[in-house]
């Protein structure tokens, strides 16, 4: 997930639980969790309230400790990697087939995974790594949408990229800051990429499209980092993820009512939208520790319906990939319920990162060339272009 607020204090999130939840001089395990900090801190912190009410009172593990790791300890995976005393850890999808190949994630029979049923079959395909095996849970769903006001006709009706960039050149317009992963994201959409073919070299990259995105960039009003708060008000449109919503876009509850959302329409070709997920992974060492089976248990646990449902309940506009979930939120949630009709609609395929080849390489680089090494792995199938002699900067 390519998320917004990540102001959750470090001091928060170590906290244990009073010592009324402990049994007096027993031998405790400690289970080391590290959570996704780029949803919003209230999320974060109710989330972890929920998750210890149910792991210490409910399923009444007294003997064993939840620590939450630091946001200096594990970060989803963009700048750390998991370490070997992690026992259970949210991570970007993105990283799913490196990590694989580092032997960092235990793959999950189907029948450990307790609520399966309860996970969107389309979703919990995505991450199957042979026969009803599994690099662990999705718990999140993320898109790259375009927002926009149900009284804007010109939008609703646009096609293509070429659609878009015409309304662009004559709007204003807001968007996150498109990071390497949003750009190869729109990149693969817009070429309409195949995940097929592998070893293909920089000199296969379409380079009219490239032109095209790049220009495409250059119209938008303001690029909004993380730390930024803007009007959806004072926008035509919004480019970004349904969690930025009262994040760094502020939306009133008038726009809350008009706002609908599209899969950003870069495309004429056939293709499956692409989409990021995360997922809750068990580190293969936790077997070696023999904490496997709590592992699993609060794996299971973190993404049931029982305790989605409960943290949240805020406004976080997080897309579940629990069905049940995401159906109870419809039924309460306009923007919700537009989402899951959305989602519901469409076939999506994960944007997932093939191995990198140098692991020497610090965790920015290596995250940088593996994301050029996904542009030219999957551009083979496309049509070849005429190529312009001399592009603009």
């Amino acid at each position: 997930m390519q998320n917004a607020d990540n102001n959750y204090e470090n001091d928060e999130r170590q906290n244990l639980p009073s010592s009324d939840h402990f049994l007096s001089g027993s031998n405790f395990v400690t289970l080391n969790v590290g959570l996704f900090p780029w949803a919003s801190s209230e999320h974060l912190s109710e989330y972890c309230r929920v998750i210890e009410h149910h792991w210490y009172n409910i399923l009444n593990n007294r003997y064993v400790r939840l620590n939450w790791l630091t946001e200096d300890e594990w970060d989803g995976g963009y700048h750390k990697i998991p370490q070997d005393y992690f026992d259970v850890y949210v991570y970007d999808a993105l990283y799913i087939n490196d990590y694989a190949s580092r032997e960092w994630l235990c793959k999950l029979d189907r029948t450990e995974i307790t609520y399966a049923h309860e996970i969107n079959p389309n979703v919990l395909s995505l991450i199957e790594c042979e026969y009803e095996k599994y690099y662990g849970i999705p718990i999140y769903g993320c898109f790259y949408l375009l927002f926009y006001r149900s009284t804007d006709k010109e939008l609703a009706s646009m096609k293509t990229f070429e659609d878009l960039m015409r309304v662009a050149s004559t709007r204003d317009f807001i968007m996150r800051k498109p990071g390497g992963a949003i750009k190869t994201l729109s990149y693969l959409a817009m070429v309409g990429s195949s995940y097929e073919t592998m070893h293909i070299t920089e000199d296969d990259l379409d380079q009219n499209t490239i032109h095209g995105l790049s220009e495409f960039y250059r119209y938008s009003k303001a690029f909004l980092d993380k730390t930024d708060r803007y009007s959806f008000k004072q926008s035509s449109f919004y480019l970004g993820f349904t969690e930025d919503i009262n994040t760094m876009l502020l939306v009133d509850e008038m726009d809350l009512e008009q706002i609908e959302f599209m899969l950003i329409p870069f495309s004429e070709h056939n293709y499956q939208a692409q989409c990021w997920l995360d997922c809750i992974g068990i580190h293969p060492q936790t077997k070696l520790r023999h904490t496997y089976d709590h592992s699993l248990q609060l794996a299971n646990l973190m993404t049931c319906s029982n305790v989605m449902n409960e943290c949240m309940k805020g406004q976080y506009y997080l897309i579940t990939t629990n069905r049940i979930t995401l159906a109870h939120l419809s039924s309460q949630n306009s923007i919700y319920a537009k989402l899951q009709a959305l989602i519901e609609s469409q076939l999506f395929r994960p944007l997932i990162l093939p191995p990198v080849i140098n692991s020497t390489l610090s965790i920015r680089e290596r995250r940088r060339q593996a994301i050029e090494l996904f542009i030219a792995q999957y551009i083979k199938q496309t049509q070849s272009v005429v190529r312009p002699t001399q592009l603009s900067s």
